[in-house]
């Protein structure tokens, strides 16, 4: 059974993901609009792979220090938060791609993608494995 305390606290945690969450998604459509509008020799699809370059960095300060400050640093939670970064950029740019390019529909349509499933497959990644909590058993991290 679990516990109140333990429910309250991935409450707790969903709240902070979530708020990091849509100030990073706002700041990489803001991006993915103005390279869209500002530079319109780019494609949809290159315009989301520059948002994503852009926002990345942000995107992993702020969940590290907000949304899993509680969680112990590793030296491998970067290489940990690049590898899910990887599966996160091609559900982003991929599904710009198949919207856009495949589909012929507004690069809109691949941000809203990027809204509905790129949260919840990073939230369940970074929770379980990126800024996972240390789990020392027989000698192993």
């Amino acid at each position: 059974m679990v516990s109140k305390a333990a429910v309250w606290a991935l409450l707790r945690r969903m709240i902070r993901y979530g708020c990091v969450g849509l100030g990073i998604s706002v700041f990489y459509s803001l991006a993915v609009v103005a390279c869209v509008r500002g530079l319109p020799s780019l494609s949809p699809t290159s315009a989301s792979t520059l948002a994503f370059i852009i926002t990345l960095p942000l995107s992993y300060l702020a969940h590290a220090r907000v949304s899993f400050s509680d969680r112990p640093y590793d030296s491998f939670q970067p290489l940990r938060f690049a590898v899910s970064t990887g599966m996160s950029f091609t559900v982003a740019v991929g599904g710009m791609f198949v919207i856009t390019d495949l589909l012929g529909h507004s690069y809109l349509w691949g941000i809203a993608w990027n809204w509905m499933i790129i949260p919840a497959m990073n939230f369940l990644t970074y929770m379980i494995w990126v800024f996972r909590e240390r789990h020392e058993h027989k000698g192993i991290v």
